[in-house]
């Protein structure tokens, strides 16, 4: 449009080509493209190059592969579509001959990348299960109402650290040093809904020991409570025989609530684990377990107390329910 205007003006192909950065050739053939098309000569135009070796209808049959298909549906002992794969099936079913970079570009050009997919737990839509949570949500929520309510999980610790982004110059790599043997140890925690405060136990493994280990940890803390309420989840750990004993030996001091299965999101205590390995497992430089128990242990103390919330899970309760 400003060769045209320029040219409008009586200016010179010499004289526009010097103020439009362009050459002389290209004032020509637009000024010659709008004498012969008019307005129309402004319209986007097609890209020049050769004709796309993939064609409309073989675009739709790679979109209908990726998204749809499977490899193992075609015959394919493969479990995810390459390029190269997509390659041989267009020349198997439709007589399309090209490489596998054109294909490349052409999932490109349809929108797709190559990135990991997101795992999902299994379908729960059946009203039998969608009760049962709607229930256990409902009894968590009478059980906040108490003195003495916690949330409890467990989470594990590693001496070779989690690897975390980080600060570091422009072209260099920070280098992390990792142990030469990795070693785990697993923290059981109970946190206090009322006053945020924050117990804790360490073990070798995640098992019932452990658990009742916390248990005992708990009722040496609370002797002032009656009883104590724990939300836990469905962990083989907290529904064992030994803690049925135990439970039933505590003569109604602890009250065990399960929490819903499949359902991180109505456990505060996640947030908290969250927290401990963004400030403590990512980029550690402990060379030990103790070492690594003694930074967690701190981390603790300096946060408490913790400010747990309900999430939206028990907010969606006051409506109907599905």
């Amino acid at each position: 449009m400003h060769i045209v205007l320029l040219c409008a003006e009586g200016r010179s192909p010499t004289e526009i080509g010097r103020v439009l950065f362009c050459s002389r050739t290209t004032v020509y053939v637009v000024v010659a493209r709008f004498v012969r098309e008019g307005r129309a000569a402004f319209n986007d135009r097609t890209r020049r190059g050769p004709k796309p070796s993939i064609e409309e209808p073989a675009n739709e049959y790679i979109e209908r592969l990726v998204e749809e298909e499977s490899p193992s549906s075609h015959g394919w002992l493969r479990s995810r579509w390459s390029c190269k794969l997509l390659a041989v099936e267009l020349f198997k079913e439709r007589a399309v001959l090209v490489s596998r970079e054109t294909v490349r570009r052409t999932l490109h050009r349809l929108g797709f990348r190559w990135r990991r997919p997101r795992p999902l737990p299994p379908e729960k839509d059946s009203e039998d299960r969608r009760e049962q949570k709607r229930r256990r949500l409902l009894g968590i929520l009478s059980m906040v109402e108490q003195a003495g309510a916690f949330f409890q999980d467990e989470t594990r610790l590693e001496t070779n650290p989690k690897v975390g982004f980080c600060w570091m110059r422009k072209g260099k790599q920070r280098p992390l040093r990792t142990p030469g043997t990795n070693r785990k140890v697993w923290i059981s925690g109970a946190l206090n809904f009322k006053t945020g405060h924050f117990h804790w136990v360490k073990g070798e493994r995640k098992n019932d020991e452990l658990f009742m280990k916390l248990l005992d940890r708990l009722r040496r803390a609370y002797r002032c409570h009656r009883q104590s309420h724990l939300a836990v989840d469905n962990d083989a750990s907290h529904t064992s025989k030994r803690v049925e004993r135990y439970v039933e030996d505590s003569g109604g001091r602890i009250h065990l609530h399960p929490l819903p299965s499949w359902s991180p999101e109505s456990n505060p205590m996640e947030l908290v684990w969250w927290s401990l390995h963004e400030a403590v497992s990512r980029n550690h430089e402990c060379s030990g377990v103790d070492d690594l128990l003694e930074f967690a242990g701190g981390y603790f103390e300096e946060r408490q107390p913790f400010r747990p919330e309900l999430g939206e899970v028990y907010e969606q309760l006051e409506r109907s329910p599905p």
